[in-house]
């Protein structure tokens, strides 16, 4: 979903400024929210699942709060920043990419780690 992300968000947000209106922004709003929906709902689980149990609790919303404090909090000013500077209205599609690219590599790194630690279970009964 992050790829997904990555390579639709300036698209939507680019079709919404150069043709506003309710259809269109109806169609980018649940385009948007689809990916956010399948995102967020892979992610619940799979940050559980990579958490060690006794700092799961702790590691889940240590990690979710601060991207939702880092990408959601600035969202705001960065969107409007870029605007500014770009003077293109599609370009929070930039900070929205950005996101997906931080989340990507993330997951990335998290699964590979964890495929590097883990062992098949055929090797650990033989």
């Amino acid at each position: 979903m992050a790829l997904l992300a990555l390579v639709t968000a300036w698209p939507a947000l680019h079709l919404l400024a150069g043709a506003p209106g309710f259809y269109t922004m109806l169609a980018v709003l649940l385009w948007l929210s689809f990916i956010y929906g399948l995102y967020n709902g892979a992610m619940i689980p799979a940050l559980t699942e990579i958490m060690p149990p006794e700092v799961r609790v702790a590691g889940f919303s240590l990690a979710y709060s601060l991207a939702t404090a880092i990408f959601g909090g600035f969202t705001p000013v960065v969107s409007t920043g870029l605007i500014e500077l770009t003077g293109d209205k599609a370009s929070p599609g930039y900070w929205m990419s950005f996101a997906a690219v931080c989340a990507l590599l993330a997951t990335l790194y998290l699964y590979r780690r964890r495929a590097t630690h883990v062992q098949p279970l055929t090797e650990s009964l033989s």
